[in-house]
């Protein structure tokens, strides 16, 4: 009888009182509790203790509240205000849907004197409705007939069903906790098989025209679910267990049914299969599969039960999760949609049916004047200007009428009482039985956009910073101005100014402060020039970009008329800058070219001929001027010419080494050869080094060209030794390295070199100039120290031009000094010249150093040289810089008589 009284009790609607949360824990308001130690899914039914020891329920926190703010109190996590209880004969139904609509966490249950009963959460709705349905299905529609036998059977299987439920448990907290669906079908395939003790495990899910969306394997890793390679094409018993519409399907042994034609190609062998519908209320999300249990046994049919019930239970999750998912998505697009119509550029009003206005824009309170709560409520006659007839507005209303839409220009009233013309879509709305549920109206200013796009064509001919004439505008007026110089006979020039070292008060002070200094930079230049009387008469000053102004001087007389503009424009922009606190003074370099000109043709010429002339300006010491130079023209064209060719000289094998001698002082034999470098090009034969050195260390290429030059002069060694007459080792190399060269990996390059030419080191010299050493002192003592270890001698040449620390020059390990030549020149009559030579050689020598003298042409110097202690001299003297091919033993046997 207590067993049929049971089960008539599990037959009634489920309510609250079944359903309290086993996770409550009764606090006081001021505890705070340790966000380490709650237990999952907790709820703090939170009670104040009053005079007479009852106890007043307050409220209730949940975990989630606790773990968002764990620095706060319970009291002060209470919702306010605090969600209506329930009472305890609630249905669970009911109370599943206040949670899901007032989204709280929790619900308090009161009985009916107002007593705390306990609280209710979705997870335990969930957990209640689940153990109802798991003791519904186990004991059937018919249990009430064999109620004794059905109880003893549950009796046995206690421990199972307390299996099963906890897993539904977890499934379902995995429902409540996590939103993605593949995540959640995962965990419940996992849980199944170990439920079950299935070796293989997998869950199909169907999209919404049934075919397979997904597939989940347990019990296969992810390589071997790889090889499995695609999805099951329904041709085979695989595809029946996954694909099939109808009930539950129980094989002992997977051979024997009809159906039974293999497995995809990777897939592992099975036996046994227990697969069911993973259906709610009428929906098919997919079907679940389970194969070869791991004790060997084939699949109960208790295990078929459970594997259904378990479906059911992930069919509840699987829809939770896309009705979550669709949730959200709507929710995504509603917070879309509401930041559109706040931040969109154009006006936007909503009314209902009735034209009543229910809400408007931010854009369009500022177009009107009006604000939101002034309009909602009203209609849109608000804003009639009386522009238009009854006839304008009967025409829009049938086009709303007709076409559900209308469009045009119309004239409006702002709240001010002015008037503008506006561009106005108006759509209309309809719910689901076709009648106008609301109108949307979205319009432009077209007044603002007449104000826009007159700024538009503005900043289109004009610099945004200082207002003046840019490229575009530069270019027509200057083109104007060398036509009208055609026809009046007179001239023209062109001004090309560039501020000096303009960079540095960017650097300094700042791009704000720079940018006030180019715009009271442009009000003086203006000031400077002649003003408009007339259409194209007058000056021209424009900003091409950053500090570089151009000026045009139009109808001048003579080349002294641009010579007083650009005297004019250096004074007064030397008077100091007033830019906010700071004073500031700058100079500027000017390049003039006039118009017309034997050499200037075409507009670009003229600009190109300025922007010369600026760059001379620039070079001769800033702050001036410089007119156009022809002369200097064709030499920087030159420059650029031969700039463009030694790209390319290195690839063309147009490179050579060229070598001098250096003879000892005392016996005239040639104990060195210095290696110097030589551009034979195909069309002007070979180029001064004068010219296109200087170019090679400008733009970097002597980087390239510097390791072509050791390379080929240590592999020339030994045909340059036999070329001389000599023995290996008894004539050394001498190679000059450029300050672009001087870098860590170095002394890495030469020591593979003379190891790939076979050449011991001490027979191969190092050359650097001295202003080059002294660019980076530490760097150059550490650089010199690894060459030095590698067994390399190093000489500083050009020594007594730069400006040497000779603390540092003490401190480099060098062997040799090499005097410049522009000492030697002049030393057999200069006797300041010839003071500095001796006193160089005895600074060497008490630094324990050898001197080499360049630049002996006459055997006066090389007497006085020798007089003073010079141990190794070069020059004309002893032989002019030759190819290999030209080398030939030498001995130069001269005496100081």
């Amino acid at each position: 009888m207590d067993i049929q009284n049971n089960f008539f009790s599990l037959t009634q609607p489920l309510c609250v009182r079944e359903a309290l949360s086993g996770q409550v824990i009764y606090a006081a308001p001021e505890d705070r509790p340790v966000l380490q130690q709650l237990p999952d899914y907790s709820v703090f039914a939170v009670f104040e203790t009053l005079p007479n020891d009852l106890e007043l329920f307050l409220g209730l926190v949940t975990a989630e509240q606790v773990a968002v703010h764990p620095d706060r109190i319970l009291v002060d996590l209470l919702p306010k205000p605090a969600p209506s209880p329930l009472e305890p004969d609630t249905p669970v139904a009911v109370a599943k849907r206040r949670l899901e609509v007032e989204r709280v966490g929790a619900l308090p249950v009161l009985d009916e004197d107002g007593r705390f009963v306990g609280a209710v959460t979705l997870l335990s709705l969930l957990e209640a409705s689940v153990a109802r349905e798991s003791l519904l299905s186990r004991e059937g529609r018919h249990l009430l007939a064999r109620c004794r036998e059905e109880h003893q059977r549950l009796v046995d299987h206690t421990s199972h069903l307390r299996d099963f439920q906890n897993a539904s448990k977890q499934l379902l907290q995995t429902v409540v906790y996590t939103h993605a669906e593949r995540e959640v079908v995962q965990h419940g395939i996992e849980m199944l098989s170990r439920l079950i003790g299935a070796r293989y495990g997998a869950v199909a899910l169907l999209d919404e025209k049934g075919g397979i969306e997904d597939f989940v394997y347990a019990g296969l890793g992810s390589e071997a679910a790889d090889r499995i390679g695609r999805l099951p094409e329904g041709k085979g018993l695989l595809s029946l267990a996954v694909l099939g519409k109808t009930g539950t399907l129980r094989l002992e042994d997977m051979a024997e049914h009809p159906r039974a034609v293999g497995f995809p190609q990777g897939h592992p062998p099975m036996r046994s299969l227990v697969a069911a519908l993973i259906e709610h209320q009428g929906e098919c999300y997919g079907r679940v599969y389970l194969c070869d249990r791991l004790d060997e046994t084939p699949f109960s049919a208790e295990d078929e039960a459970l594997v259904k019930e378990f479906a059911t239970t992930l069919a509840v999750a699987v829809k939770n999760s896309r009705e979550q998912e669709r949730q959200r998505e709507g929710e995504m697009q509603l917070k879309i949609a509401a930041e559109v119509f706040s931040q969109s550029a154009e006006a936007i009003l909503v009314t209902d049916a009735d034209t009543r206005i229910l809400m408007v824009n931010q854009t369009l309170t500022t177009i009107t004047g009006y604000r939101s709560e002034e309009l909602v409520g009203k209609t849109p006659q608000i804003f009639s200007s009386g522009h238009h007839d009854k006839a304008f507005y009967r025409r829009m209303w049938r086009s709303l009428h007709e076409n559900g839409q209308w469009e045009g220009e119309i004239w409006n009233r702002r709240k001010n009482g002015s008037e503008y013309p506006e561009w106005l879509h108006i759509s209309a709305l309809t719910d689901d039985d076709g009648q106008v549920s609301h109108y949307v109206a979205v319009f432009s200013d077209l007044s603002r956009l007449s104000v826009r796009q007159k700024g538009m064509e503005r900043l289109a001919r004009f610099d945004y910073l200082t207002d003046l004439p840019n490229r575009l505008v530069f270019h027509a007026e200057l083109r104007h101005a060398m036509l009208r110089t055609r026809f009046n006979g007179k001239y023209t020039a062109l001004m090309m100014l560039d501020l000096d070292r303009f960079k540095t008060v960017n650097d300094t002070l700042g791009h704000q402060v720079g940018d006030q200094l180019l715009q009271q930079v442009a009000k003086r230049l203006r000031h400077c020039l002649r003003q408009r009387q007339a259409p194209r008469m007058g000056d021209v000053v424009a900003r091409l970009s950053g500090d570089e102004f151009t000026i045009i001087l139009n109808d001048l007389t003579s080349r002294e008329d641009a010579e007083t503009v650009a005297r004019k424009i250096l004074s007064r922009l030397q008077a100091p800058f007033v830019l906010g606190e700071l004073k500031r003074s700058v100079t500027a370099s000017i390049g003039i070219a006039l118009y017309p000109d034997a050499n200037t043709e075409t507009l670009d010429d003229l600009i190109t001929h300025a922007d010369q002339a600026m760059y001379h300006a620039k070079q001769a010491g800033h702050n001036g001027y410089r007119f156009f130079d022809s002369q200097v023209h064709a030499q920087g064209k030159r420059r650029l010419m031969l700039e463009n060719e030694l790209y390319n000289a290195l690839d063309r094998e147009e490179f050579e080494l060229y070598y001098q001698p250096q003879v000892a002082a005392q016996s005239g034999q040639v104990i060195g050869l210095e290696a110097l470098l030589r551009w034979r090009h195909p069309e002007h034969g070979l180029v001064s080094p004068g010219e296109f050195i200087p170019i090679l260390e400008k733009t970097g290429l002597m980087i390239p060209v510097g390791e072509w030059i050791l390379r080929t002069a240590c592999a020339q060694y030994r045909n340059t030794v036999r070329a001389l007459g000599a023995r290996e080792g008894e004539v050394t190399m001498a190679v000059n390295l450029s300050v672009h060269q001087l870098t860590p990996r170095l002394p890495g390059l030469i020591n593979a070199l003379l190891e790939e030419s076979r050449l011991a080191p001490h027979w191969l010299k190092l050359e650097l100039t001295e202003s080059a050493a002294m660019g980076d002192p530490e760097g150059s003592m550490r650089i010199f120290g690894n060459l030095k270890k590698l067994g390399l001698e190093i000489c500083i040449d050009d020594f007594g031009t730069g400006y040497s620390s000779l603390s540092y020059l003490r401190r480099l390990p060098i062997a040799n000094l090499k005097i410049d030549r522009s000492f030697i020149a002049d030393m057999t009559w200069d006797s300041e010249d010839r003071t500095i030579v001796n006193t160089l050689i005895t600074l060497a020598h008490n630094l324990g150093l050898k001197v080499i003298a360049e630049g002996v042409e006459t055997k006066a110097q090389y007497a006085l040289l020798r007089e003073y202690g010079c141990e190794v001299m070069q020059g004309f003297l002893f032989g002019r810089p030759v190819a290999l091919s030209q080398l030939k033993p030498l001995c130069f046997a001269a005496s100081p008589d």
